[in-house]
């Protein structure tokens, strides 16, 4: 007696799940970036300080502004993992120096929101000078510096990052050039060690219809969000666009896309300066949030090696990836909290783990492992000019004569042949 239709079709067909695991991160990060995964996922973003609050007020527990400003903390590293995923993921660019760009965004914001040099810009006027101070440190190590390559472009973006938070450090004075003083005597530009405080907050009202008062912490959490889902919006845009398909050709073989008609240092700089506008962007958030702009943080190269951590625990060029990484890099530290002494250690095994066993990431598509075998351009232009002569196939006139009726061309024979 044979089985019904319905039957073998439900025993040979797998769950909806398992398909879904057994499909790949290509199609783990197709189905993350879709609409009906993304919308959800920031509506319940949105709604975890109003759970938490509603929590505190129904029960004992006091911790909703605690656990909202570490999810605001979280929500600020997923915009610049996600800004740093698109030169490095996205355009292959190995840029060290990323998170001065958050400082550079975070003092021009603080210097025009302050009594530092005594001006105080409206939100829109504020923002404009960010996106201009941010694009012009970007375009004047850019410039130069993108037509260097992997490890020199590291060492060069290192240096800017060094330069700038010991110039920081130095311009609560006037600077002084050759032996002359540059300005007055009384010139502070940055504050130094102390930084700039007292910087004014967005203009934006506290009392929302329907809502009600809005603290201050939940309405940056609630910024940090809706900035982090409008670059993943912007990301996606770009990434099935001519622009976005220029950078991936320029990540995976620059050589091949330079002879396929891709302007590679027009693309290079401009994921470099968008990369860099949207860490100011973050950094002007960041001082608005906490009405200070500090050195320390903003400019520290560790800071940087965290954003790292995050894009590769994530995957290199996977959007959820780097939200996905900066969860999981800042909000167990918080978690494990009563083990002072071991929650960097387990960290520490769970990213070895995690690159033996996913050198991709959690959610990448891109290996940084080098290649183990020979592929690209390069190495097969290399591989050619290393084969001699008398090293090549004898070609015969038989298959001489089909190529040449195959390409509709006269084919010489060649010359070790003659």
């Amino acid at each position: 007696m044979s089985a019904s239709p319905q039957s073998v079709a439900a025993i040979e067909s797998p769950h909806q799940l398992k398909r879904f695991w057994e499909s790949g991160p290509a199609a783990w990060n197709k189905a993350l970036t879709s609409p009906r995964a993304m919308i959800p996922f920031f509506l319940v973003a949105f709604a975890v300080p109003l759970v938490l609050q509603w929590v505190e007020d129904n029960s004992s527990w006091i911790g909703a502004q605690y656990w909202t400003l570490i999810l605001a903390t979280c929500a600020m590293y997923a915009c610049l993992a996600v800004a740093l995923n698109l030169v490095v993921g996205y355009a292959g660019l190995l840029n060290l120096g990323f998170i001065a760009f958050f400082g550079i965004g975070s003092y021009a914001y603080a210097l025009v929101a302050s009594d530092q040099i005594h001006q105080r810009y409206p939100f829109w006027a504020a923002l404009l000078v960010v996106i201009a101070v941010t694009l012009a440190f970007a375009l004047l190590v850019g410039v130069p510096a993108l037509r260097l390559r992997g490890d020199y472009l590291a060492i060069v973006t290192l240096g800017f990052g060094l330069i700038m938070r010991d110039l920081i450090l130095d311009l609560d004075r006037p600077p002084v050039l050759a032996g002359h003083q540059l300005g007055p005597d009384g010139l502070n530009i940055t504050g130094g060690t102390n930084g700039i405080h007292n910087v004014e907050p967005f203009n934006l009202p506290m009392n929302l219809p329907i809502l009600g008062p809005v603290p201050h912490f939940r309405m940056y959490y609630w910024i940090f969000v809706g900035f982090l889902a409008l670059c993943i919006f912007c990301m996606l845009r770009w990434r099935n666009s001519r622009t976005g398909r220029a950078w991936v050709a320029i990540r995976d073989d620059e050589l091949a896309a330079r002879a396929m008609g891709v302007n590679t240092f027009k693309y290079r700089l401009l994921a470099f300066s968008v990369s860099a506008v949207m860490a100011g962007i973050v950094g002007m958030i960041n001082a608005a949030q906490i009405f200070n702009a500090f050195p320390s943080p903003n400019f520290d190269v560790q800071t940087t090696v965290v954003v790292f951590i995050m894009v590769i625990l994530g995957g290199l060029g996977s959007l959820p990836g780097a939200i996905l990484g900066a969860i999981a890099f800042t909000v167990p530290p918080f978690v494990l909290q009563q083990f002072v002494f071991y929650k960097y250690l387990v960290i520490s095994l769970v990213l070895v783990a995690v690159m033996i066993y996913r050198p991709e990431g959690l959610l990448g598509t891109v290996s940084i492992r080098p290649r183990q075998t020979m592929g690209g351009t390069l190495e097969l232009i290399t591989a050619e000019a290393a084969v001699e002569a008398s090293e090549l196939p004898a070609v015969t006139d038989a298959e001489a004569a089909d190529l040449e009726a195959a390409a509709g061309a006269i084919v010489e024979d060649p010359e070790w042949k003659t």
